[in-house]
């Protein structure tokens, strides 16, 4: 009797204690089935490894930083890795302050980054800063002629020139293109060849050259271009001998076209050229030791697009002969890259994956892409992109892009039946999307991250919080 009521006193004194955790079992019990969903709301099973990724603390984070993970760290792709990143989402959703800032902040390499309106440069402390702006006349001149000056084989450096015309005057996007177009950009770009290798050689700067063949028609700079008795420029321009005069001066438009800006923006002329004595230039080898910060303002985003594209594609070139795994590791950073233009874009990403160079696109969206691309050479280019990052995404293409990459789950389904006061529940198997493409559009604090492991819901790591 003594023990019962020792066991009746011990009860009371604990019941509110045992009350608690019957409460407690029963809410597990409820939030059971749903675990394995909550789970698979933040990554796949694939992702748990994580083998290309880093989580690591904010101290020891470097590298590409992606976003916050769980209790605080950080989830990075290290300076060093391989893997190029393309960045989407709209205008204030973070991509610059929640992720490229972050980034250039740790990066252990050194970078080039296209910085819009100057709020990036502004708050990265990193040693060896130089910075381009096109707007300052008092700005480090970019030496576009820089790495051909470096050349002693003549044949050598009408390569180089030959690579100009062909960065300053791509091809088209097969999709938006019509034969006349590819015709005029093509034939366009021999004229182009032909006066850089004559005037080159003759020891003038880029943009005086621009100036000599804006400045006159093409018959009296294929004159020009003759005088120089230069064989290999000349052989450029003999096949528009006897050929219709119309199409001739249509090709020679396509040129004017691309050189405008450097032949009669004065701010270019002062910033785009050879340097003077004792003065310092930013030339791609430059990007071995600095951190270069090219600063555009956004409202003259368009009108400089060709300083971006030539600076850029020049710069990939020059490190595409770079060796394999050197270090430092360079990051490009091109923020707002679909309002360059045409650049050889593809070639670079294969060319540059393990030469020691990591590039970073961010842009909006994949329409924004294709408008200069094409969607053939949009997806050919995003398959050689290991990480992709997505803060939001309004266009459907956008959307469906990445809800198709991560894909369908299988879905077990059960209905219920009534028939003769009999209930019958039937099962079935559907697929559903992993995630609904429209919840792209809804991603509020968070950014989806495809990696080669799997996928990742990250919070937002803006570098001023």
């Amino acid at each position: 009797m003594n023990t019962l009521s020792a066991i009746i006193n011990f009860l009371n004194s604990y019941r509110y204690f045992f009350l608690s955790l019957a409460v407690l079992i029963l809410i597990l019990f409820i939030l059971f089935p749903h675990f394995k969903k909550i789970q698979n709301h933040f990554h796949k099973k694939p992702s748990k490894k994580m083998t290309h990724l880093k989580k690591r603390s904010r101290k020891k984070t470097q590298g590409i930083v992606f976003g916050r993970y769980r209790f605080g760290r950080l989830i990075s792709s290290p300076t060093d890795a391989e893997g190029h990143i393309a960045v989407f989402g709209g205008p204030g959703l973070g991509k610059t302050t929640a992720l490229l800032v972050s980034t250039l902040r740790t990066w252990q390499g050194t970078s080039l980054t296209v910085d819009i309106s100057g709020d990036i440069c502004k708050n990265i402390d990193k040693p060896n800063k130089m910075v381009f702006e096109p707007e300052n006349p008092h700005s480090t001149p970019y030496n576009i002629f820089g790495a051909i000056d470096e050349l002693e084989d003549e044949d050598e450096q009408n390569e180089v020139l030959e690579q100009l015309a062909l960065q300053l005057l791509p091809d088209a996007a097969k999709s938006s293109s019509s034969d006349a177009t590819e015709f005029f950009t093509s034939e366009g770009r021999k004229i182009l060849t032909a006066s850089f290798i004559a005037f080159y050689h003759k020891g003038f700067d880029f943009t005086k050259i621009c100036e000599m063949v804006v400045d006159h028609d093409y018959e009296s700079l294929f004159e020009l271009i003759k005088k120089t008795q230069n064989p290999n420029a000349i052989r450029f321009i003999t096949s528009f001998a006897g050929t219709n005069e119309k199409n001739t001066a249509g090709c020679k438009q396509a040129v004017d076209k691309v050189l405008k800006l450097f032949a009669t923006n004065a701010k270019i002329k002062k910033t785009i050229r050879r340097p003077n004595e004792n003065e310092s230039s930013f030339t791609p080898k430059e990007l071995e030791k600095h951190n270069v910060f090219i600063i555009i303002d956004d409202a003259k985003l368009k009108l400089y697009a060709p300083v971006l594209r030539i600076i850029t594609s020049q710069c990939m070139e020059f490190f595409s002969m770079r060796e394999n795994y050197k270090k430092p590791t360079i990051l490009f950073a091109l923020d707002e890259f679909a309002s360059f233009g045409k650049m050889e874009i593809t070639e670079a990403l294969r060319k540059l994956r393990k030469k020691g160079v990591r590039i970073m696109t961010l842009t909006q969206s994949m329409a924004d892409m294709d408008l200069i691309y094409g969607k053939d050479e949009r997806m050919s280019m995003m398959n050689n992109f290991r990480f992709k990052v997505v803060f939001g995404a309004d266009d459907t293409d956008t959307q469906d892009y990445f809800a198709k990459l991560i894909g369908h789950k299988q879905v077990t389904k059960h209905s219920k039946s009534i028939s003769d006061h009999r209930v019958s529940t039937t099962e079935s198997e559907s697929k559903e999307w992993v995630i609904e493409p429209e919840n792209l559009a809804r991603l509020g604090n968070k950014l989806l991250l495809l990696h080669p492991d799997g996928y990742l819901f990250l919070k937002k790591n803006y570098y001023f919080k």
